[in-house]
């Protein structure tokens, strides 16, 4: 298991892994190729929530993330952004897909779009060790 997993597993409950169907229509819908890291955490918990030292992190399933980000509207606001997480209160967690490679970024719900995102990791990897 990989050391960001065990470190997860020792501070979160798991949830019953997504499936490799389920990540695939996640994919299909949003016309992208997930980050092995992120998969990989799909396949070991699909979601989560719970404290963390920093304050609450919310951390969608593969079906939340079609599901969320429809209701949010978040393409009708910002193009090359998927919503994959929250801190639970005002704050968006996110995959900015402008790049060749994905970042993790931080936008705010309310204003999404006209405030700058804020970039937090290079991988969904570094993202968690930096939360857990």
């Amino acid at each position: 298991m990989k050391s960001y997993l065990e470190k997860l597993a020792k501070n979160f409950t798991p949830s019953i892994p997504a499936t490799h169907d389920g990540i695939a229509e996640a994919e299909r819908h949003f016309n992208i190729s997930f980050p092995t890291d992120y998969k990989e955490f799909l396949l070991f918990t699909n979601g989560l929530e719970g404290e963390v030292d920093d304050g609450y992190l919310v951390l969608w399933s593969a079906k939340e993330l079609i599901e969320l980000n429809t209701t949010y509207h978040v393409t009708e606001f910002i193009e090359q952004i998927i919503i994959f997480g929250s801190d639970g209160a005002e704050e968006a967690f996110a995959f900015d897909i402008s790049g060749t490679q994905p970042s993790i970024v931080k936008l705010p719900f309310i204003g999404m779009g006209y405030i700058p995102n804020e970039k937090l990791a290079d991988t969904f990897e570094a993202f968690l060790l930096q939360k857990i």
